[in-house]
């Protein structure tokens, strides 16, 4: 959890027989799809955000597992994306982890050259896009800049490099800067 935000919390009560519960969390709790809204209080919500950008053939890649901000040179030799949707998979952030002990990020370079390639949703496998300390937030704000699309800790840590079906639909929270995702990655021509 980031400071500041509400930790996923679970009440449940028996009534008439039915278990009935409610919930109680930050929007940015696990796998979550940030909105432009998340930076710009008069952008859209998670409403906003075309679905067709969290479904379809997405390429998992790796990168380099460090706490700096990912730049281009370090995408594997050669390699130029053949997919809209782009997962970037740094294994530098444990499940249950704790943010503060660091994690890779994108920088803003990294997202204009995925952009220029047409790149339309990047999904990483940390907490956030951009490195833990930043303030400045630059790989959010180029995000945004682009119009691109983006999703944050997801556990990418059996996908393989490669290409594969990605369904990544966020719960639709009108108006909230993010909202928490269910991703599913198959590989491509399996069944369901």
């Amino acid at each position: 959890m980031w400071s500041g935000d509400r930790a996923f919390t679970l009440d449940q009560c028996v009534e008439g027989g039915v278990i009935l519960d409610s919930v109680s969390t930050t929007c940015h709790v696990g796998t979550h799809l940030d909105a432009p809204r998340h930076l710009d209080e008069t952008a859209p919500g998670v409403e906003g955000v075309e679905i067709d950008r969290c479904v379809g053939e997405a390429e998992v890649v790796r990168i380099p597992r460090s706490f700096a901000a990912a730049t281009p040179s370090e995408l594997p030799a050669g390699w130029e994306p053949t997919s809209p949707r782009v997962l970037l998979r740094s294994d530098s952030y444990p499940i249950g982890g704790a943010p503060e002990r660091g994690f890779s990020g994108m920088s803003a370079e990294l997202v204009y050259w995925l952009a220029d390639r047409g790149v339309v949703l990047v999904g990483v496998d940390t907490p956030s896009v951009d490195v833990f300390n930043s303030e400045e937030l630059p790989a959010h704000h180029a995000l945004l800049e682009r119009d691109m699309t983006w999703i944050e800790g997801l556990w990418l840590g059996d996908a393989e490099p490669g290409r594969y079906l990605l369904v990544a639909l966020p719960i639709l929270l009108e108006g909230a800067g993010a909202a928490p995702v269910r991703a599913v990655l198959k590989p491509l021509h399996s069944e369901f």
